[in-house]
């Protein structure tokens, strides 16, 4: 396993923003000239079949990992997170069609529309549609391009449309991409370059093609192009750490290009940048009628605080300048960071440590890439009459504080005024529910209008999903920050992807003719082929006669009345104004009322409407069934027409804690303030409620909250009173409120364990797939454990150990050839001690299921709750670490705590007491049935003999029993094991499937 060394900088920041300081204003760094190849048009030639080998393209170059295990903001949910899904349906796709279909791992699909075709290109070769999808140029070599293509297929394409100049255009780098295990000549090959082919005219296939070679001399990874109207502009993935290389922008003389005539191009560093081994910065890519003026050509990437060298979160802006008369005057300069102080809200965009395998698929598959480190094409720039604005995203994790989970944070900056700052006019971080959403291709009609593609994934064993593509978007006079639109499936994947490798990108174009229509180019799988999905959108008004329902403002779930109000909001979708039109509701399977709408909606606008009659939604715990629609004579598109929503009359009074913020386990703790968030699950504001904790079992310490919490709200409140934690040691801290009258007390409280420990050996790295992946010791089954910083803190879970019994085995799984040390901290000083030391240097041998290992508990162990310490992780001698010093940080592994409580004589609990029947109705489905006293919630786990989980889910007690009904038809035939009960105990049965 090849490892790359780093040194870990761990700086402790005050300041919310970046410090002044000095911008570098560098000059370009290369030049050069490249004369033009004449090609005959395609439609002359005799092409060459595109070939579609099974291997891998391009693997990602990469230097050392610059992520600091454990640093950055934010630690806990992304407040800019759009938590539901838009509501107001958007129009199936016009168009649809498969573009390619392919072997190639990946295939870095990739498109542009002109006026009258469609230009498709990936990994390595091209084709070119009409407007409607038929094919005018099959599947080709895109060396059939011929003049400086000729025998170049190394890939990565971006296909561009000009629309001020009429021309596509279709690129790929060539040469050979440095890689000291595949090994190249040299890093300066003069055979590094960046190929461009420019169309004659607007007829891909008939009008012929110049194409050039711009020698770059280093590798130009990952080449991204944007138009500008001085030049083409090329950004790079380059190591900026090696000497022999720094231009990551490249410029190329466009001007000069769309005449056939010689042109140059100019390289530029990227002065005062930040990153994470691969990235990828992006230039603005301007689109519409009008171009930008020459010149400040701006180039912009996201800086994380949690890379070394980062000290806070923020996007950074330089502008280049090209002199075409005098190269030598040719300048790049930073100019604008926009940081939390300017509107910016924090973000993680770190996985796995910088790894590239993160996102989970079904069915045990390969983790995919998520395409960390790169602004995802395009970057888009268009012109208003007001202001100009840009459009990008990138991958983040939505909550770093558990197991990574994939959204899109999408931007649109607008400048107001030629040569001012950028601002943030609105950001936010589309993850609306728990699937994995990335590989986002977002861009902006010339209405203000936002559409983005995106690829979407989930693993859960209930509803597994395989890489999906879809889009969204929103109107441009919507609520801001959000994605208004509802998800429209384009394509579903009918195989997993057998390689980790996605993407590397999607591509999503506006059409030239009218600046509305998106075409939005993305990959996706069936058994045994990689395919490119065109899929095309357009939100502006299709029809002239459109109308439709696209929220309902009240009532909404909250302490309902028999005289309710009903107000909509009524959106105008098409391209003539409407009034006097039927609006119309029913709840539940009542009789539908009809009203009419007397006043006039514009074109593109919305309005609120309230219903004259009231609805009745006065029973408590009721949930209704509200349907509104709007009946306008002519309708062209009624599938926009209605919405349908839930409303429940929520019990007045239902508030609980729902998270301890502060303190947390660590080394260092003292007198600490109790910090907890309240939530209110009722139906009614509430103030002045009592809220108390206690610690160990202690006296409760009790206050009153004085500010008021609405309904579906939390707030975060400090007790006045802290407490001491400055003794060594295991804290259980429960929380509650004590609202009198409080009509669910089941959700009152929470219960957290922390703990002052003698160290905690964060700062570890995992990126490579070392530490503990699962973890098992009685009825601690930990699985699938995610990795931050290299030390977690599973003290909330825990095992019953007899002292009686003569052995135990603990299982370890890793995806790396580790080691594995435990220790239980029998005197309760929490410190893990040499004697309390119960495994020592275990070798973990397979990644498909535990490695198990012995140990016993001594004959003097103090009855009653420890802490159990585990580690693991590659310590062999070319790694810095000290597997069994439990306070050492290794360079690569991790470190967990646990909580075992050591008994004399196992008693049956409620759950041991249960009966537990597993009876099969009928093939591959099997009803489980668990009788027992215990009445919480349950929770039902499937795990195949690897020990890998397939099922898990939560089932809630019924009037005699726990019933749930397995589905296992999906799976392969074999023994499986059903697990039935708490976190902490349970009961076990054996299956068998067919």
């Amino acid at each position: 396993m090849l490892k790359n060394y780093f040194f870990l900088f761990l700086v402790l920041f005050l300041e919310l923003h970046v410090s002044a300081q000095e911008k570098e204003l560098l000059g370009p760094i290369s030049q050069g000239v490249a004369k033009p190849s004449v090609s005959a048009p395609l439609s002359a030639k005799e092409l060459i079949p595109a070939v579609s080998e099974r291997k891998e393209v391009n693997p990602k170059n990469r230097t050392a990992n610059r992520v600091v295990p454990g640093k950055g903001y934010p630690k806990g949910v992304d407040a800019a997170l759009q938590e539901k899904k838009g509501t107001i349906p958007v129009k199936q796709a016009i168009l649809s069609f498969d573009a390619a279909n392919l072997f190639h791992t990946p295939t870095d699909p990739t498109g542009a529309a002109g006026p009258n075709h469609y230009v498709n290109a990936y990994n390595s070769g091209f084709s070119v549609f009409d407007k409607q999808g038929n094919v005018l140029l099959p599947p080709t070599d895109i060396a059939s391009l011929g003049g400086e293509f000729s025998g170049e297929r190394l890939g990565d394409p971006i296909v561009l449309y000009d629309q001020f100049a009429d021309r596509f255009l279709i690129t790929q780098f060539a040469g050979c991409p440095y890689n000291p295990v595949q090994g190249c000549p040299n890093k300066v090959d003069p055979t590094n370059a960046l190929l461009v082919a420019v169309s004659k005219g607007p007829d891909p296939v008939n009008d012929g093609w110049y194409t050039y070679r711009f020698a770059t001399g280093t590798f130009p990874d990952y080449p991204k192009f944007f138009l500008w109207s001085d030049g083409y502009y090329v950004t790079t993935n380059q190591d900026l750490d090696d000497p022999e290389i720094s231009e990551v922008v490249f410029v190329l003389e466009r001007e000069k290009m769309l005449r056939g005539e010689a042109a140059r191009h100019v390289g530029f560093p990227l002065p005062g940048v930040r990153n994470n081994g691969f990235y990828s910065p992006a230039a603005f890519n301007a689109t519409g009628s009008e171009p930008p003026p020459p010149g400040n050509m701006p180039v912009i990437y996201f800086q994380d605080d949690s890379w070394m060298g980062v000290n806070v979160d923020h996007l950074k802006i330089w502008l280049v300048n090209v002199d075409w008369n005098n190269l030598g005057n040719s300048t790049i300069k930073e100019a604008q960071e926009i940081t939390p102080s300017e509107g910016l809200t924090p973000f993680k965009s770190t996985f796995d440590g910088g790894g590239f395998s993160n996102l989970a698929q079904p069915f045990n598959k390969p983790e995919l890439d998520a395409l960390q480190g790169a602004l995802m094409y395009p970057t888009s720039y268009r012109r208003f009459a007001t202001h100009n604005s840009v459009v990008f995203n990138f991958v983040v994790d939505v909550d770093p504080g558990i197991a990574e989970h994939a959204g899109i944070r999408w931007y649109e900056l607008r400048q107001p005024g030629e040569n001012q700052d950028w601002q943030i006019y609105q950001e936010g971080t589309y993850a609306p529910d728990d699937s994995d959403r990335w590989c986002g291709s977002i861009n902006i009609d010339k209405h203000g209008n936002i559409g983005m593609g995106f690829t979407l994934v989930n693993d859960s064993p209930e509803s597994p999903i395989l890489p999906t593509l879809k889009f969204t978007g929103r109107y441009f006079n919507d609520p801001l920050n959000r994605m208004t639109l509802q998800e429209e499936t384009l394509i579903e994947s009918t195989a997993a992807s057998e390689s980790n490798r996605y993407g590397d990108y999607a591509h999503t174009s506006i059409d030239p003719v009218d600046n509305e229509t998106f075409w939005y180019n993305a990959e996706y799988f069936r058994p045994g082929s990689r395919l490119n999905r065109v899929g095309v959108f357009k939100l502006a008004p299709q029809f002239a006669k459109d109308v439709g329902v696209t929220a309902v403002i009240s009532p909404v779930s909250s302490s309902l009345t028999a005289g309710e109000n009903l107000t909509v909001t009524i959106r105008n979708f098409g391209s003539e104004p409407q009034s006097n039109f039927p609006v119309n509701f029913q709840l539940n399977e009542g009789e539908v009322v009809s009203q009419v709408f007397t006043g006039t909606i514009p074109s593109a606008e919305q309005v609120e409407f309230t219903f004259s009659e009231t609805l009745d939604l006065s029973v408590p715990g009721e949930e209704y069934q509200l349907s509104v629609s709007t009946a306008l004579e002519g309708d062209m598109n009624p599938e926009n027409d209605s919405l349908t929503i839930q409303v429940v009359n929520l019990p007045p009074k239902d508030i609980g804690v729902t998270q301890l913020v502060h303190p947390e386990t660590g080394s260092n703790l003292a007198t600490e303030n109790i910090t907890v968030v309240i939530e209110n699950f009722g139906g009614e504001a509430q103030g002045n409620f009592e809220v108390g904790y206690t610690v160990n079992g202690g006296n409760t310490v009790t206050e009153t909250v004085n500010e008021t919490l609405e309904v579906g709200a939390q707030l975060t409140y400090t007790f006045a009173t802290p407490f001491d934690f400055s003794a060594n040691g295991r804290y259980t801290i429960e929380a509650s409120t004590f609202l009198e009258g409080d009509s669910d007390l089941e959700n009152d409280a929470i219960v957290e364990t922390i703990a002052r420990l003698n160290c905690i050996p964060e700062g570890s790295s995992c990126a490579f797939g070392d530490g503990i992946i699962s973890f098992y010791l009685e009825e601690i089954v930990n699985e699938n454990i995610y990795c931050d910083d290299g030390y977690n803190n599973f003290l909330g879970i825990s095992t019953r150990l007899d002292i009686n019994r003569d052995v135990y085995q603990v299982g370890v799984v890793s995806n790396s050839s580790n080691e594995f040390s435990m220790w239980i901290d029998f005197n309760d000083n929490a410190v893990f001690e040499p004697e309390e030391q119960l495994v020592r240097s275990g070798n973990i041998t397979s990644s498909s299921g535990p490695s198990l290992f012995e140990f016993s508990l001594p004959e003097n162990a103090t009855l009653g709750e420890h802490i159990l310490r585990a580690r693991a992780g590659d310590v062999s001698s070319a790694y810095e670490g000290e597997l069994n010093d439990p306070c050492d940080v290794m360079q690569y592994g991790t470190t967990e705590d646990y909580t075992v409580v050591i008994v004399d004589g196992i008693e049956e609990s409620e759950i041991q007491q249960g009966n537990f029947v597993i009876t099969s109705s009928e093939e591959d489905l099997f009803n489980l049935n668990f009788t027992t006293p215990y009445q919480r919630p349950l929770w039902v786990t499937v795990h195949d003999m690897l020990g890998q989980k397939l099922v898990e889910a939560m089932v809630k007690k019924g009037s005699i029993a726990y019933d749930y009904t397995l589905d296992m038809s999906y799976v392969a035939a074999g023994v499986y094991l059903v697990r039935i009960g708490t976190r902490d105990e349970g009961k076990i049965q054996r299956i068998v499937v067919r």
